[in-house]
């Protein structure tokens, strides 16, 4: 609890003395949500994730210094959407009544920590990217950094064999000690799965870097990386997001192309040694992995009609309790199993309508933060995800925030929020709300 107390005072602190540079205090929201991983948060600070709290902080101070500029960027989230949210967050609580369920209070974090939080910074994040020039770019630049120091630690996890970070918590919940888990790249999420996921998200990012080379080099740092995870999807994801770069990433295809073949060719060297031998081994033989992932589907669709407006009444740790050989491996199908499939569908269905929301066919500086959601998206149906306290669901609604962002263009220069906001800007890259909502940042 005093770890608690000290994090909301530091939050209301640092609010207040950036309350007129939001984007710095999203910065450390991002920030801590990366390196605070969600398989600890209880162990940090009961309830919610730190960077929830630190976000909470922020909204109040906004709303208590700044009225009018809240007010603003509320309204440029439009009807629709905030309604939508707010319905699901409605149902999603019902479940409280269920047998199977975790309780009110437990219920009331996750709708807020995982649903309604995440979304709101992405408003704000969206808001702040169109009236401020160097938001975007402060942004971008902490998606870099962070990758870029995921990397470094994930490739010193596996030189040593030790996670370096968060040592005891990791040991203590769930990697359970062994050497062989121990040696992969979890970086500060205690996943190599999340390590990739990280890395496939920041891949089409690195777009909007004007300088080629940089791009480039830290494609290649991430792409060498990637491997030391131990992971299909994840490397899988990356390659995805590093095509995209390449077809997108600058006029002068030549160089493009040479630059590309060079990462390339480190993938390939890094794969040559243990990596590369665990990583065939699970494309060749996955110990049942996809015999068992085929058992959760079958599962999940032969008894939907038991919770199809609400969470499952049983027991919801289906490998816990035998019921299964894994869980469910797909996000969406472990919150239809806590809180009803039609919460899951219409949630699902709200991504994927304020992802198309967000991208400008013509303009294709909008085509990196959009990509970039697509790959989480893919990644949250490849496995347990949200189950997990994953970084998945907030890492969406971070990048999607991107799309909004122009490395070219030019807006006027501005002293702080305020000014900015004085006028209403036309918002460039789609729609900020669904594709029938056009609403001004």
């Amino acid at each position: 609890m005093t770890a608690l107390i000290v994090w909301l005072g530091f939050g209301l602190v640092f609010s207040v003395v950036f309350v007129r540079r939001m984007h710095i205090v999203l910065v450390a929201v991002i920030v801590a949500r990366i390196l605070v991983p969600g398989v600890v948060q209880n162990e940090v600070m009961p309830g919610l994730h730190p960077s929830t709290y630190l976000f909470l902080c922020f909204i109040l101070v906004q709303l208590a210094f700044t009225p009018s500029v809240f007010g603003r960027v509320i309204r440029s989230a439009g009807v629709l959407p905030q309604a939508t949210i707010g319905g699901m967050a409605a149902v999603m609580m019902t479940d409280v009544g269920n047998p199977g369920s975790a309780g009110l209070l437990d219920t009331a974090m996750f709708v807020l920590g995982i649903v309604v939080a995440p979304y709101y910074v992405f408003v704000f994040m969206r808001y702040s990217i169109r009236s401020l020039p160097r938001a975007g770019k402060a942004f971008l630049l902490t998606f870099a950094l962070l990758a870029l120091a995921e990397a470094v630690l994930s490739q010193a996890q596996v030189a040593t064999g030790r996670p370096v970070v968060w040592e005891s918590d990791f040991s203590r919940i769930w990697l359970s000690g062994t050497t062989s888990e121990l040696g992969a790249a979890i970086g500060t999420f205690g996943h190599g799965i999340q390590v990739g996921v990280l890395f496939a998200a920041t891949m089409p990012l690195l777009a909007l870097i004007k300088s080629m080379l940089l791009r480039f080099a830290l494609a290649a740092v991430l792409l060498v990386t990637v491997p030391l995870a131990y992971g299909r999807m994840g490397l899988i994801l990356t390659v995805a997001g590093f095509v995209f770069l390449v077809i997108i990433g600058g006029r002068k295809v030549i160089r493009s192309i040479l630059f590309a073949a060079v990462v390339l060719i480190a993938l390939l060297v890094s794969v040559q040694g243990v990596a590369g031998e665990k990583l065939l081994r699970k494309f060749e033989d996955d110990n049942g992995s996809a015999a068992l992932r085929v058992a959760a589907f079958d599962w999940f669709w032969e008894h939907t009609a038991d919770f199809f407006a609400g969470g499952y009444p049983g027991a919801r740790d289906l490998k816990g309790v035998g019921t299964l050989g894994s869980s469910l491996e797909n996000g969406y199908f472990i919150m239809a199993l806590m809180f009803g499939t039609l919460a899951a569908v219409t949630f699902f269905i709200f991504m994927i309508c304020l992802l198309f929301a967000q991208i400008d066919i013509k303009d294709r500086g909008s085509w990196p933060g959009a990509a970039a959601a697509a790959l989480i998206i893919v990644a949250i149906n490849g496995y347990s995800s949200i189950g997990g306290n994953s970084i998945d669901i907030h890492l969406f609604w971070f990048v999607l925030a991107m799309a909004s962002y122009r490395s070219t263009r030019t807006l006027p220069a501005v002293d702080g929020i305020h000014r900015a906001s004085s006028h209403e800007l036309r918002p460039t890259g789609g729609s900020s709300g669904f594709p029938v909502t056009r609403v001004p940042a």
